[in-house]
């Protein structure tokens, strides 16, 4: 079945080209491709901003399919989706689309969100805001893997929790929460043998040295720390048969971690090789998988969520050693695609979590002391490193299985048609009715994002009413509007008025007498004819005569 579908598009959420490598970005940028490429799609609409991202995304979209219908609409044009079914949204903030809907018609289409970072403040007050917009039964937000939902879960709970508590109400329901994973394009992962022997004798690795590969930001604050790692290798290295290296492919964030992780591997394990290759670069970063023996990545950080870095070292046929941490608790089977090593949480860190709100703390002070509370299973996954190291036969086994769960469960063509499912699940839910909060006559439809005319209407003399009557002012016409409309400063906003056409319209109608500004507004469209009444009130061209 061919169907039309939307999203919300700006270019930094669905691009990495010039820009870092991090996981929201990679993850917008195959979610796009893979859409249109899997979606098996008769039409693609985007949400933007202005003309500018409009064309951005056509851009983007016709690199990848030239042939796909696209159109995209600003948000003054809600209806351009009616026929879409659902928006996605690249990110869990979806509060404000609802409100924007909500304007227009709450059952129009469905809205679905991801779960990247779930940790910052702003993160998680778009979780809180959730059980406060205006969602519908109707609206998902995808958790990206069993750790994200229960995060996700627990912010809700407590914030529904604290809403029933304060305003003494019953349900307070969100949206819909679905478990989907990020995916991968397994096929750009497979191995090149050329590449190995090339970035092999590179780096200086012999043909029987075992190398393990990092790939992806090297952060300290935000990635892992990567002391326990070293002191693991190190443990594993002493007495192997084998030389070991660890190629560190990524960037620096901030650059000054280059000494946090390059020192700290000179002090800590000494007995590795290790090597930093800047894996930016596209063809590095496509290359640098076939260089490894093994992936790892032992990440004690709550900015991950997912994880996918593992799956793509799975794509590329590597086994892999993860902490059993977020989203990789998912992704691999220990024993099979490689080795989960045991972690453990200490807490309670409220005074993290004090200073963090009181903005004693940046959110990479708070990230960093959450850090400090979670410790992996050191001799285990110098245990993990040994076997894959000395045991070759282990190492191509849990590599093919690595490579056939990735393809069997996270390639995209897989993971775009679970997305679809989900789609089609909250269109019947959509069919099924129970809006929540219908919009009320004669109440403000989005309570903080009022019409200005009328929530301060109590600064004015009065309000333009139907039953005014106005007049032409001695001299007005056309020609005196025109005259008026080249002063700097008179036409501010020219688009919210009338066209001159319209008003040209309404000077007539004065020409002949007296009249009305229900009258006279009707010669416009709804909105823009009593503001275009005011307008000429305000530059001396009509005049009250009642």
């Amino acid at each position: 079945m061919r169907r039309v579908a939307a999203l919300h598009y700006h270019p930094d959420g669905y691009g990495t080209a010039g820009k870092p490598i991090i996981g929201r970005r990679v993850a917008g940028e195959e979610f796009l491709r893979a859409l249109v490429r899997h979606g098996g799609l008769q039409a693609l609409r985007a949400l933007v901003q202005d003309r500018a991202q409009a064309e951005a995304f056509r851009a983007h979209v016709a690199a990848i399919d030239p042939a796909l219908d696209t159109s995209a609409h600003t948000y003054e044009d809600p209806a351009g989706f009616d026929d879409a079914g659902t928006i996605f949204v690249p990110g869990a903030a979806m509060s404000t689309y609802a409100w924007w809907r909500r304007r227009h018609r709450q059952d129009a289409f469905s809205l679905c969100g991801v779960t990247h970072t779930t940790a910052t403040d702003r993160a998680m007050d778009a979780i809180g805001d959730l059980l406060v917009a205006p969602l519908q039964p109707w609206d998902a937000l995808v958790c990206t893997s069993r750790a994200a939902r229960g995060m996700v879960q627990r912010v809700l709970d407590e914030q529904g929790a604290y809403l029933r508590d304060r305003f003494g109400t019953g349900r307070i329901e969100g949206p819909l929460l679905a478990e989907i994973p990020l995916g991968v394009d397994t096929a750009s992962f497979a191995p090149l043998p050329e590449a190995r022997r090339r970035w092999r004798e590179r780096l200086g690795m012999g043909v029987g040295d075992v190398a393990a590969i990092v790939v992806g930001r090297l952060s300290l604050v935000t990635k892992f720390t990567p002391a326990p790692m070293y002191l693991a290798l190190e443990r594993a290295a002493q007495g192997a048969a084998r030389r070991m290296h660890l190629i560190l492919a990524g960037y620096f964030e901030p650059e000054q971690a280059r000494g946090v992780f390059l020192d700290g591997a000179a002090a800590l394990c000494p007995s590795v090789t290790v090597h930093h290759v800047d894996a930016t670069e596209p063809m590095a970063r496509r290359e640098i998988w076939s260089a490894a023996d093994f992936f790892t990545l032992p990440v004690d950080n709550v900015q991950e969520t997912f994880g996918l870095a593992p799956v793509e070292a799975m794509a590329a046929g590597l086994p892999v050693v993860v902490t059993d941490w977020d989203g990789f608790r998912d992704t691999v089977e220990d024993g099979v695609h490689g080795f989960r090593i045991p972690t453990v949480m200490g807490g309670p860190g409220a005074d993290i979590a004090r200073r963090y709100a009181a903005g004693m703390d940046a959110y990479s002070h708070y990230v960093l002391g959450a850090s400090l509370g979670v410790a992996m299973d050191i001799p285990r996954a110098a245990e993990a490193y040994r076997t894959l190291v000395d045991d070759a036969e282990r190492r191509r086994a849990m590599g093919a299985a690595a490579a056939a769960h990735a393809r069997a469960r996270y390639d995209w063509a897989v993971v775009i048609r679970r997305y679809l499912d989900l789609f089609d699940e909250l269109a019947e839910r959509r069919r099924g009715g129970g809006e929540r909060a219908p919009p009320q006559p004669g109440r403000e439809p989005v309570p903080l994002r009022p019409d200005p005319l009328r929530i301060f209407a109590d600064y004015p003399t009065e309000a333009i009413a139907g039953e005014m009557r106005l007049a032409l002012a001695p001299g007005a016409g056309i020609e005196a509007l025109r005259a008026r409309a080249q002063v700097p400063g008179v036409v501010g906003r020219g688009s919210l008025l009338p066209t001159e056409r319209q008003f040209a319209a309404m000077l007539a109608r004065l020409a002949v007498g007296p009249a009305t500004a229900g009258e006279l507004a009707a010669l416009a469209p709804a909105g823009r004819g009593a503001r275009g009444l005011v307008w000429l009130l305000k530059y001396d061209l009509v005049r009250r005569s009642d």
